[in-house]
């Protein structure tokens, strides 16, 4: 974890080069908590629970737009970087990516004792503080790496894919009178008819198509499909 909980850790009484007090076996990070199993000796261990609220939709959503906007974060983040200044899309929607003050995250432990943090959860504190994944605070927050970048390359993908207008373009009212009428029509007066009840026939007098998938034509690739509706083996 980076260095953005040291403010809040320091509260707690969690300070760098602090030994842990017990064993900490397995650390597993979700959507708005960290689970730690804290081993105590051979046979017992206890359940530690850091939370830390995830954000909502609205919030990912926005920052996902702002960071797709900004090229040089856009292209660390899907090369498995997280670029200095993240912190600055989420503080722009008003909210925090890294806890400010202890207050924030939610601590419990399944040991009998009253205190917090107890040794079991600054054990887990430790270990939070020492993952080394710089995803991991975003996996707290709501999207684990897997599913951050899917959303930020998706975006992206849309943005880098999309016609750009060309100059000169005519407002929509300004082509009103005709903005219902039929495009150019591919040339089929030359095409031989199907027998009339054909359903393979109908391929054949649709004009060539410039898609393709994976360099078969889509008639191709439907042609199958009619057939298998239409009971034709062949």
């Amino acid at each position: 974890m980076t260095d953005g909980f040291r403010r809040a850790l320091d509260e707690l009484g969690v300070h760098k080069g602090l030994v842990p007090p017990c064993t900490v076996d397995t650390l597993t990070l979700g959507p708005g908590a960290a689970v730690a199993r804290v081993r105590v000796t051979r046979q017992r261990f206890y359940e530690v629970r850091i939370g830390l609220p995830a954000f909502g939709k609205q919030v990912w959503t926005a920052v996902v737009a702002a960071v797709v906007a900004d090229e040089p974060a856009r292209t660390a983040l899907l090369d498995g970087r997280v670029p200095d200044g993240i912190d600055r899309f989420f503080a722009a929607e008003q909210v925090p990516l890294f806890p400010e003050a202890a207050w924030e995250l939610s601590l419990d432990c399944t040991c009998p004792g009253t205190r917090v943090p107890c040794d079991h959860l600054v054990a887990g504190l430790i270990a939070l503080e020492a993952d080394t994944d710089p995803f991991s605070i975003f996996t707290l927050r709501g999207r684990d790496r897997a599913t951050l970048l899917e959303e930020i390359g998706r975006q992206a993908g849309a943005r880098v894919t999309a016609p750009a207008a060309e100059d000169g373009t005519p407002g929509l009212d300004e082509v009103m009178d005709d903005f219902f009428g039929w495009g150019p029509a591919g040339d089929v007066t030359n095409r031989r008819r199907p027998p009339a009840g054909d359903p393979l026939g109908l391929l054949d007098e649709v004009p060539p198509l410039k898609a393709t998938v994976d360099g078969k034509s889509v008639s191709a690739l439907v042609r199958p499909l009619y057939r298998a509706i239409t009971g034709q083996e062949k």
